[in-house]
This record gives structure tokens, C-alpha cells and sequence, in this order.
């Protein structure tokens, strides 16, 4: 059965499973010892990659299977009683993260052209550039986020941590992420029909730039040919 948003029980399941894990993550490293907390983590993990591979299809299982490194990760966290491997995990995940980044941008396409795709089918080729270099910020990104986490795994008392993995730095993506969305409307000034779209489109007037022109002469080409 599907909600309103068109997700089934088992997609809001795994979503609130997701969310859980990651923003109970510091705080039970924190609050609990190396072995207790990693057996509550590794549980709530493996339960998470579990539902993820029953719901997905067979070319999506492959890409999951990647994942199992954290529950690998954690099950020798354990298995050592070790908080080091605990705290190192945040900084292992952004590595992998900037790998995939980093491989996409040699192999193409650049990781955020292909999310791009997923909402735009027909990415109109003078966006191309623009998701390559996005795709290097996030790799910057990544770098940056597993160079933090590291220092202050090895060099800070582990409220400090705590206070980055489970504050700052969702505070750092949310405005890496929400400064990027704003550029990129600036940029291109191309709007969709939704409340935040309408008002960045009054101000910044799509016809007042070259890119704004092309982006309306795109919307205007998709309009043409679309089936009547």
C-alpha cells in the first residue's frame, strides 16, 4: 500500500530506519561503551542493508552489497571493543563517498549529472559542465569531512566528536547543499511551477541573463515537443 507520496510501507520503513541510524549514531558512540553500542548500531545496520536488498532490484543489489563494509565495520568495532574504529566509521563512509564521486568523474558521468537525470531525462547539454565541477565540490566535500573526523578521532575529547558528526556537520551540508540549490537557480534560471520556484523566478527574471534565455528557449523546445 502506497502513501500519498507515492512510498510503500516498506520504502517509509527503510527511510526512518536510515534517518534513525545515522542521527543516533554519535550519541549512542558516545553514550555507550565500544561493545554495547555497537552491537545496538550493528543491529539497527544490518536490518537497514536487509530491507534496503529485499526492496531493490537485481542491478541496485549489486551497488548495496558495497555498503556492507559499515556492518563489517562496526561487527570489528565490537569484536575489538575498540571506540577508535567506532569514530573512525563517519570517516570511512565519506571516503567511500568521495571515491564514488571521484570514479565517476573518470569514468562519467560525473555522479551529479546522473542524479540530475533521475528528475530531468533530457539534460539539456549545457548543464553538463556545471555538474562536473559540483561533483568536484562534493569531493572536496567528502575530503574535508573525513580529514575532520579523523583529527578529531585520534586529537579531541570525543564530545567534540559528538558535537561535529551529530551537529555540525549536517549544519555544514545543509548549507553547502542549500547555497548550491541557490547558485544553481542564479546561474541557470530555470524554474519549475513550485512555491520556491515562482519567487526565485521573480527575482531573478529568467530573461535577464544569456543563460536564463537558453534555459526558457530549453523549456520552450520541451514544450514543442512533447505529445500532444
Amino acid at each position: 500500500m502506497k502513501t500519498p507520496d507515492g512510498l510503500t510501507g516498506r520504502e517509509l520503513l527503510i527511510t526512518a530506519l536510515q534517518g534513525a541510524f545515522f542521527l543516533a549514531y554519535p550519541f549512542v558512540v558516545y553514550f555507550g561503551r565500544a561493545r554495547g553500542a555497537g552491537a545496538v548500531l550493528l543491529v539497527l545496520c544490518a536490518a537497514l542493508l536487509l530491507l534496503r536488498l529485499r526492496v531493490a532490484g537485481p542491478q541496485l543489489r549489486g551497488l548495496l552489497l558495497q555498503h556492507a563494509a559499515v556492518p563489517v565495520f562496526i561487527a570489528a568495532a565490537v569484536a575489538l571493543d575498540s571506540h577508535t574504529l567506532m569514530m573512525l566509521l563517519p570517516a570511512l563512509v565519506s571516503l567511500y563517498l568521495l571515491a564514488t564521486f571521484a570514479w565517476s568523474l573518470r569514468h562519467g558521468p560525473p555522479m551529479i549529472e546522473r542524479f540530475a537525470r533521475v528528475i530531468e531525462d533530457d539534460l539539456p547539454p549545457f548543464t553538463h559542465s556545471y555538474c562536473r565541477k559540483i561533483t568536484w565540490l562534493w569531493c572536496l566535500f567528502f575530503a574535508g569531512n573525513a580529514l575532520v573526523v579523523t583529527l578529531l578521532t585520534w586529537a579531541a575529547p570525543l564530545r567534540w566528536w559528538t558535537l561535529y558528526t551529530g551537529l555540525v556537520f549536517y549544519v555544514l551540508l545543509g548549507l553547502v547543499g542549500g547555497a548550491e540549490f541557490l547558485f544553481r537557480k542564479w546561474w541557470f534560471r530555470y524554474f519549475g511551477d513550485g512555491p520556491v520556484d515562482r519567487i526565485l523566478a521573480a527575482l531573478f527574471p529568467p530573461q535577464g541573463t544569456a543563460n536564463g534565455r537558453r534555459s526558457l528557449a530549453y523549456v520552450e523546445r520541451r514544450r514543442a515537443l512533447a505529445p500532444r
